[in-house]
């Protein structure tokens, strides 16, 4: 409970689709009386056709079972019995009731369709109404649940009528456009063809009338044919679909009885649901139009506003793959697409020194990376108590509260959450591109700004001095080239200050050559850090270092500071570190030689070393 409010959590697939949205349409009316508020846990796509881990089941681990009051799972829709029953199992966990819609798990309230029920209708009707003679089945997947029913009710309707059933009756068309247009060619090659098709859902019998229509067979004057499930798309179709509506008011009806007896404290109750019976065109009773004209002009609505979408989030993700600045590529989103939205990642995503994608990266601390709602487009820490940022205020709407997982690479780096301010199909619609769009932008910027960083760790690797971090003599080369062909130079002070370590033999002879590179590494941090921001500094030889100062700078001041840094050095490395010090000046002038210039320093080094030496006490 939030807020003095049940809360309902919905696990389910496709809300953009009619017939879902239909049902939660529906449910959204029922549940104020509950005293009830929606949260809808969605994938995109069917995992469980092809991959039951697939990282997009993350989403259902957003569920904050500690503060919902019944969980709602839509089996049919998710297809994956594992990860329905790991949402039951948490669930169990932590006491929190579940209503499963279409499926049989122990432990839980029930809403179920009678499927064999409302296609033993169908199948009646076309054997014994038509009076076939040759009917086939054209069934769905393989050892599936539903459609091994809907064989086992053609056999029995077959039965009854004192009709045998072999092999040569069954097709399978895999619930699907594809493999149901195949099955139904093959069929076709037959010498004698059946008098009627029955198909296990509608999608199936639209594709088989038109494999059968593109090889002048007519339907229904030379085979008749059915579907199941009633679809929009079979009353738009020609001819119209024989069918059974598994109607969207009724579920919701039921699931909210289901409800009911859950707050009641009544668990455990299975509610029926009718499939309703529909006679069409493809078996040669008369047309059918249920909901066409609104369900036209909606598809059309969508179509071209799905068709500016995709155009729009093409942009999106572009203008993402090549920004620099997330900040602007999210501003960019809230001002044109996604008001609605609230974008959680996390933290770790933008540590580059470890890839969220490629390695195994642990979740952890997470960022609210956008939101609508933040004029600043502030990245903040996620509280995850809070479930949403702004929740208080979007619950008052009234309206559901849509969850989707971030998915790249097949990982998941977070989730987006919509709360529209209204319900409607065409917001409804938009949430997968807008979901994909995050996906791809976000994904697409963390691998963009992970190859620049090792880019530049390569660059790094073989412009800079392993020890000292300096740059090596050929990358100093380049830079001081493309220094010296800028006109604006010219004219300018340039000074070189060259370094030579005091007694490095007698250091790695002593105390050894880690001592030296110590040694080594501390005068060329008191250079770099001593000389003004941007001054290009070299490790010229063994224990050689130099530096090229541009401008007019007190180039007395860097000695010194240099001087105390490598005194402060000695303390803490434990022995005495110094080194010798060489000084040019001079204006640049156009074709003036880097390495006469150096040639001075270095040799002013040396009449200091030189001094050095000869100052030194003798044992």
């Amino acid at each position: 409970m939030i807020n003095g409010k049940k809360i309902v959590a919905l696990c389910t697939y496709g809300i953009y689709e009619a017939t879902e949205f239909a049902f939660l349409a529906e449910l959204g009316k029922l549940l104020p009386a509950h005293d009830c508020s929606l949260f809808i846990y969605t994938l995109n796509s069917e995992i469980g056709v092809i991959d039951n881990d697939s990282a997009e089941a993350a989403v259902f681990d957003l569920i904050p079972y500690d503060k919902v009051d019944v969980v709602v799972i839509m089996n049919e829709k998710i297809k994956s019995r594992e990860v329905c029953q790991r949402i039951i199992d948490k669930s169990n966990e932590n006491n929190v009731p579940v209503i499963v819609v279409d499926g049989q798990f122990e432990n839980v309230s029930s809403v179920r369709y009678d499927y064999a029920g409302g296609f033993e209708k169908v199948v009646r009707h076309i054997i014994e109404d038509h009076k076939v003679k040759r009917p086939h089945f054209m069934a769905g997947h393989r050892n599936n649940i539903f459609s091994d029913e809907r064989i086992e009710v053609f056999k029995k309707v077959l039965a009854d009528n004192n009709m045998s059933f072999d092999d040569s009756m069954l097709s399978y068309g895999d619930f699907w456009a594809l493999p149901c247009r195949a099955a139904t060619a093959e069929l076709l090659k037959r010498d004698e063809l059946p008098d009627s098709i029955i198909c296990a859902n509608d999608i199936m019998a639209i594709n088989v009338c038109d494999v059968l229509n593109e090889a002048g067979i007519r339907v229904p004057e030379d085979i008749i044919v059915s579907g199941f499930d009633g679809i929009d798309e079979a009353f738009m179709s020609s001819p119209g679909i024989t069918t059974a509506i598994c109607d969207s008011n009724l579920l919701a009806h039921a699931v909210d009885e289901a409800l009911t007896d859950v707050f009641n404290g009544n668990l455990g109750t299975t509610k029926w649901i009718q499939p309703v019976f529909i006679p069409n065109e493809s078996c040669g009773c008369p047309r059918k139009d249920l909901h066409v004209v609104a369900t036209v002009s909606e598809l059309n609505n969508l179509f071209y506003h799905h068709e500016d979408e995709i155009h729009a989030m093409q942009t999106i993700i572009s203008k993402f793959l090549v920004g620099r600045d997330l900040h602007s590529n999210i501003r960019y989103i809230k001002e044109n697409h996604a008001k609605h939205a609230q974008v959680v990642v996390e933290k770790s995503c933008f540590n580059l020194e470890k890839n969220f994608f490629y390695d195994d990266v642990e979740s952890g601390e997470k960022l609210v990376i956008y939101d609508s709602y933040d004029e600043e487009d502030n990245f903040y820490p996620y509280e995850p108590d809070k479930i949403i940022p702004h929740l208080d205020e979007l619950m008052k709407t009234g309206q559901p509260i849509i969850f989707n997982s971030l998915v790249y690479m097949d990982k998941c780096p977070g989730f987006v959450c919509y709360s529209y301010p209204r319900l409607m199909l065409i917001d409804y619609n938009q949430t997968p591109n807008l979901t994909n769009c995050f996906e791809m932008s976000i994904g697409g910027y963390v691998m963009n700004i992970y190859q620049k960083y090792l880019m530049d760790k390569v660059r790094e690797m073989y412009q800079n001095d392993a020890l000292t971090g300096l740059y090596n003599r050929l990358a100093f080369r380049s830079i001081v080239d493309e220094m010296f062909d800028d006109p604006s130079i010219v004219g300018t002070k340039i000074t070189v200050i060259m370094q030579d370590l005091n007694g490095l033999k007698q250091i790695n002879d002593n105390r050894g050559h880690l001592a030296g590179d110590q040694a080594i590494l501390a005068v060329a941090t008191a250079l770099k850090e001593s000389c003004p921001k941007g001054t290009p500094c070299v490790r010229a030889g063994g224990d050689e270092l130099l530096a090229l100062v541009i401008g007019d700078h007190n180039i007395d001041k860097i000695c010194s500071d240099i001087d105390e840094k490598l005194e402060a050095a000695s303390e803490e490395i434990g022995f005495k570190v110094s080194a010798s010090t060489g000084v040019y000046s001079t204006v640049y002038e156009n074709g003036m030689e880097i390495n006469k210039i150096i040639s001075k320093a270095d040799e002013r080094m040396y009449e200091m070393k030189r001094k050095t030496k000869s100052e030194a006490p003798t044992s």
